[in-house]
């Protein structure tokens, strides 16, 4: 059975594959708008939320997930078709019997775009996200405070309703470092807004 960082990374080739191929023009694509990130154009700001879910050992009790996650990024396209992002990551608190877990990150990632259908554009995201995690452990668990890097990745959609704006709906994984040696994924499915500058 292929990982999910190997499926996304097929995913992402894809889409830079068809992206040659593709005979759509999105409207919103333009050579002279401007970026904030280095070598790119088409800047972006996009803001989203979503319910996210730990999947961490619990030790047999399971965990009360957080209902509401955030993500903040920033990005650029260096064509019509690949770009990269910057972004902030929280998924709020997951309640353990007597304790809590948290987990956030910033997060670097290649975007690959391809226009499926007028304003409609599908995408995915490969990258690594630098996480931050808190294990409040009751007792018997191990709690503590972890960081490092893990990879990261995401598929979605995107409906550009006007030439700046686009609505985004994703599905998101980052690994993370939890205490006691423990890696874990988290996942989120997000809905949220991209304004291009």
């Amino acid at each position: 059975m292929r990982s999910p960082l190997c499926l996304a990374a097929m995913v992402v080739a894809t889409l830079a594959g068809t992206a040659v191929q593709a005979q759509t023009t999105s409207s919103s694509y333009d050579m002279s708008r401007k970026s904030w990130i280095p070598y790119t154009n088409n800047g972006y700001v996009g803001l989203s939320v979503g319910k996210p879910h730990y999947s961490i050992n619990c030790g047999g009790f399971g965990c009360d997930q957080p209902s509401v996650s955030g993500n903040v990024y920033l990005g650029g396209m260096f064509n019509q078709y690949v770009g990269a992002e910057v972004g902030y990551v929280h998924f709020g608190d997951a309640d353990l019997p007597g304790g809590s877990v948290k987990a956030e990150g910033i997060n670097l990632s290649v975007v690959g775009r391809v226009p499926v259908w007028q304003s409609l554009s599908v995408f995915g995201k490969l990258g690594t996200t630098y996480g931050r995690t808190r294990v409040d452990a009751p007792t018997g668990f191990v709690g503590g405070k972890e960081t490092g890097w893990g990879p990261a990745y995401a598929v979605g959609v995107s409906w550009d309703f006007n030439n700046n704006w686009s609505a985004v709906l994703d599905w998101q994984r980052h690994r993370f470092d939890f205490a006691g040696d423990q890696d874990a994924w988290v996942r989120s499915t997000n809905l949220g807004l991209k304004y291009r500058f």
